[in-house]
């Protein structure tokens, strides 16, 4: 076949983004500059153009030919390996890409072991390899935004911010760098600023859905972004999807008359791990009833680990879709007759929200992993609660609202013999509030509410911990900010990430939990109710902002729930003086929860069940 020679001025076809003459034509020309055999190079710049084209299976089998002939060829080891990168064995891509540094290093060469190694999660290597490359070419601005989200990942947000800036300084129409730099910022709590990056990425490459999530996802809980606003985003992301897409039209399965009396139903997701849509979901799991679902995995990752080996039973196929162009997912999905195709994932990372324009299933749902409308033009349902969104904010979705009739949420106990203790403050003789939340949620509105509390409460301390934390600058930023409020550093206790069952152990030290807003807690606030330990939530007026509403709505503590901010520190300074109350709530809080089905999990699973039926019948009916 006669492949055409990109234009030096074309979009590569790698999908990058960038022009060829940023991106594949430099590994031409490193493939030219080893001095090999003319039939050799010959063949290397054959295997490399079909790997440009995206041909990749065939593109391996000339590598592997080459290493036949020429076992230490450098440039067939490193692009062999950047395959097995692409298609998701980063274990194989180390090997072959280190075998091809060691022989004659470039600059390309450490930046893809770089990305190889940090697949592994080996993020000092990955480190090194990006300086290393940074090292032969100074101006590698590649290597610079590689080594910017490889120390986002291990927590080194500063560092990260810095070296996404040296990326854009060396190229400022680096899309993907102004996309990386407002995920940082992002993490940082810094909206303004992390979506003002979105925007001035989606103006240099303005059909990248990826961004165009992120911007979504950072909408959703901007205070200053309207629903009306968020909602014509939305729309704009739905319509670009939609455009790309050729929707089936016709379902053979959706029919009345079927016979085998039960759903089909797929989950999309890239959280089907240790991750709180899988904290979510896991327990469902185990109570739907096999004559009544049956359901199908559509994984959008490779990483799997032990919650992913417990849930994989409860899936009659299990589908990995990493790779995989949306036409062909969407084939994938229609080829196996599924009736109800539900996303977990919304505009979050590893979403293939674009899959669903192509309406693959006859009814399609959004559920469990976002708070906002997808906007996409084929999801028919979001599937929620009464209490999470009032019938009147309906108009805030291109879905329709479909309700489940206690909550839209079953959250999986931990598997731990861990029990709640006595109230701490009994002890202490102060009152010890806490904050589990990432650290993008902790905003200045929120920390300024606290310190009013702190001023109110003159003994009382704080706990705050997450990932974030981890780092050193990060904690004393944060630091910063609470003193600032006048919550000093002796009255807090700032950590990172710990193991599951020491954080879940470290309730024992928490007489209550302080919610954020307008991003409140969902993980963080059901481990807490285990534990025994009530929270603070502060209602709003969207899914996301009313998420603690409902559950604690659920679990029988409507007076927990504050209605603004001076309800807020009111309710958090009574509650500390009310140690019987503290008390009491301690003892039979768990005990309490667990008859709901915020965690009754069979109860839920009927409930869901029942929903997906009911789905499908009025679709059903809408089209026949």
């Amino acid at each position: 076949m006669t492949m055409k020679k990109p234009g030096r001025n074309d979009a590569c076809s790698c999908g990058s983004g960038k022009k060829y003459k940023k991106c594949c034509e430099l590994a031409v020309r490193t493939v030219q500059a080893h001095p090999v055999p003319p039939s050799v190079l010959a063949a290397l710049q054959q295997a490399v153009a079909l790997h440009q084209a995206g041909q990749l299976s065939d593109a391996k089998a000339r590598y592997e030919k080459i290493l036949g002939i020429a076992p230490d060829n450098p440039d067939a080891l490193h692009y062999l390996g950047l395959v097995y990168y692409q298609t998701g064995d980063s274990a194989s891509a180390v090997t072959l890409i280190s075998k091809a540094v060691a022989l004659s290093p470039t600059h390309l060469m450490h930046n893809h072991l770089g990305a190889a190694l940090q697949a592994q999660g080996q993020h000092d290597s990955a480190i090194a390899s990006y300086r290393a490359a940074i090292a032969l070419q100074a101006d590698y601005a590649e290597a610079y935004n590689n080594l910017g989200a490889a120390l986002q990942e291990q927590g080194k947000l500063a560092d990260a911010v810095q070296a996404f800036g040296q990326a854009l300084a060396l190229n400022p129409e680096f899309a993907s760098a102004q996309n990386n730099l407002g995920n940082a910022l992002l993490v940082q709590g810094n909206l303004k600023a992390a979506i003002a990056c979105y925007y001035a990425s989606l103006k240099i490459q303005a059909n990248n859905l990826s961004t165009r999530s992120n911007l979504l996802l950072a909408l959703s809980y901007y205070p200053d972004c309207t629903p009306q606003q968020y909602l014509d985003e939305a729309r704009l992301y739905g319509n670009k999807v939609f455009a790309m897409a050729r929707p089936y039209r016709y379902w053979p399965g959706f029919s009345a008359q079927r016979g085998d009396g039960k759903l089909r139903v797929g989950f999309v997701s890239g959280d089907f791990k240790i991750h709180p849509v899988g904290y979510f979901l896991e327990s469902i799991l185990q109570h739907i009833n096999p004559e009544q679902l049956e359901l199908v995995a559509y994984a959008a990752q490779y990483h799997e680990d032990e919650l992913t080996a417990r849930i994989k039973p409860y899936f009659k196929h299990w589908h990995i879709i990493t790779g995989l162009n949306d036409a062909c997912v969407a084939q994938t999905i229609y080829a196996d007759g599924i009736d109800i195709l539900v996303d977990l994932a919304g505009h979050t990372a590893k979403n293939r929200l674009a899959v669903f324009a192509w309406r693959a299933a006859p009814v399609q749902v959004s559920w469990l992993g976002f708070f906002a409308s997808t906007g996409v033009p084929g999801v028919d349902f979001l599937l929620t609660d009464a209490v999470s969104v009032p019938a009147a904010q309906g108009d805030c979705f291109s879905e329709a609202l479909w309700y489940l009739p206690e909550t839209r949420l079953c959250f999986t106990p931990p598997d731990c013999d861990l029990t709640p203790n006595g109230l701490p403050a009994a002890a202490n003789k102060y009152v010890t509030f806490a904050c589990f939340q990432n650290l993008s949620k902790i905003n200045d509105a929120v920390i300024n509410v606290w310190g009013e509390i702190f001023k109110a409460l003159p003994t009382a301390k704080l706990i705050v911990r997450n990932k974030q934390m981890s780092c050193l600058a990060e904690r004393d930023a944060l630091q910063q900010r609470l003193t600032a409020a006048g919550i000093s550093a002796d009255r807090v206790t700032i950590d990172g990430l710990l193991p599951r069952e020491d954080y879940l152990a470290s309730y024992a030290d928490v007489d209550i939990m302080l919610d954020t807003f307008p991003y409140p807690g969902g993980t963080t606030t059901c481990e807490a109710l285990w534990m025994g330990v009530p929270t603070l939530t502060l209602a709003g007026e969207t899914l996301l902002a009313r998420q603690g509403v409902s559950m604690l709505a659920c679990v029988g503590l409507p007076s927990w729930i504050a209605h603004d901010e001076r309800d807020y520190i009111g309710k958090a300074v009574g509650y500390a003086a009310d140690m019987e109350m503290l008390s009491e709530l301690r003892q039979n809080l768990r005990a309490q929860s667990l008859k709901t089905a915020l965690f009754d999990a069979s109860r839920f699973a009927k409930q869901f069940e029942q929903a997906m039926w009911a789905m499908w019948q009025q679709k059903l009916s809408e089209i026949t």
